[in-house]
């Protein structure tokens, strides 16, 4: 038996022209190419609208800096499968289930997490963050003092705790454009 499949899109604005970006733009394309021998998906179908591209990966720059924040790239990454898992988007589940194996070096443990995060035994501190994440995507109304005070008696700071707020938050953004645009994961993806 076989499955008939349309043919794969980009997304459902298709591939952008690049002869009409700014000079800035098609640097970051260029850069792509020479770096990882192709352009991401995400980087042609954000590219319909060149400030949402740029104003994007400004925010996702300062938040995925090794050198900043608060929290471990562990955690970020994390944080970004659970929401990415809670809102369906297949894209940024896929793309950041191979960072979250990168970071943990667990392949299997990352693949997990991404499939079904609610079976996975994490450890108090994890589950904290989990938690909040999971309550910022799917009712964000319903978050308390006592969600705040959880993470707090988990070890977690207050700097630590708003930057569990902003990656959550930042995510169901990105979870929010990607779907609404269509971007289809890169084909890498998969072999991770």
């Amino acid at each position: 038996m076989t499955f008939e499949v349309a043919e794969p899109r980009l997304s459902r604005f298709g591939t952008p022209d690049r002869s009409k970006f700014p000079e800035d733009v098609e640097a970051l394309f260029a850069d792509a190419e020479k770096k990882q021998g192709r352009v991401p998906n995400y980087l042609n179908s954000y590219a319909h609208n060149t400030e949402t591209l740029k104003r994007l990966l400004t925010f996702y720059h300062s938040l995925w800096d090794p050198n900043g924040g608060t929290l471990t790239i562990q955690e970020r990454e994390l944080i970004s499968v659970v929401v990415s898992h809670e809102n369906g988007c297949g894209y940024c589940k896929a793309n950041h289930r191979a960072g979250l194996a990168a970071a943990l070096k667990d392949r299997e443990l990352a693949h997990r997490i991404a499939d079904d995060h609610h079976i996975i035994g994490f450890g108090p501190r994890e589950q904290a963050i989990v938690d909040l994440s999971v309550k910022l995507t799917v009712n964000p109304s319903h978050v308390t003092d006592d969600d705040v005070l959880g993470l707090r008696e988990h070890g977690f700071t207050d700097e630590q705790i708003v930057e569990v707020i902003e990656v959550a938050s930042f995510f169901n953004y990105t979870n929010r454009l990607t779907i609404g645009i269509g971007t289809r994961p890169d084909e890498e993806f998969f072999g991770r």
